[in-house]
């Protein structure tokens, strides 16, 4: 069965650091044939989870599909809602209308970089680090316990458990 995602991140159309861990994500874990599309709308930040130009490109992504279903799944750093009353309600806000429109959520506890790299990365640095994470392969190295979290947890993510709803896992991974 032909199938699209639509994968929705924080990062911007320039750096697209998030799509680099998230395609890394896929690539390692599962097996992806002709039969699957993957597709990134950068969001610039997530504030912008429901602006105009996001759900645009959502919808051109969804129309311009024939062949298969289409898939769409959020993807938002939870930052410090712990401390921050504004970024809870924001979090919340977006689960909610993630779920009103059929659409799924994957989170990172407390953002992507703190998931795959295990520390806050300062905004210059972001780029650079993602693309040594890419070129060094450093996928294989990332426990798949932080990417398969069922509860919100530091350093963890559900990336994987949103993810096996849709795609094929590999088989024979140490991690």
């Amino acid at each position: 069965m032909n199938q699209q995602i639509i994968l929705c991140v924080e990062s911007n159309k320039r750096s697209k650091t998030d799509n680099i861990y998230i395609k890394e994500t896929i690539e390692h874990f599962f097996e992806i044939g002709n039969e699957v599309k993957i597709q990134f709308v950068n969001m610039e930040n997530k504030d912008n989870y429901k602006s105009r130009t996001v759900l645009n490109q959502i919808k051109e992504y969804i129309r311009d599909y024939k062949i298969g279903e289409s898939t769409v799944i959020y993807c938002i750093d939870l930052d410090q809602y712990e401390a921050d009353s504004v970024q809870a309600r924001e979090n919340e806000d977006i689960e909610v209308f993630v779920k009103q429109n059929g659409y799924e959520l994957i989170w990172f506890n407390h953002d992507i970089e703190e998931v795959y790299l295990g520390q806050r990365v300062e905004k210059g640095e972001k780029v650079k680090l993602a693309a040594d994470f890419k070129k060094h392969g450093a996928i294989k190295d990332v426990p798949r316990d932080k990417l398969s979290s069922k509860k919100i947890a530091k350093g963890k993510s559900n990336i994987l458990a949103v993810l096996s709803n849709h795609l094929k896992q590999q088989i024979n991974l140490s991690k």
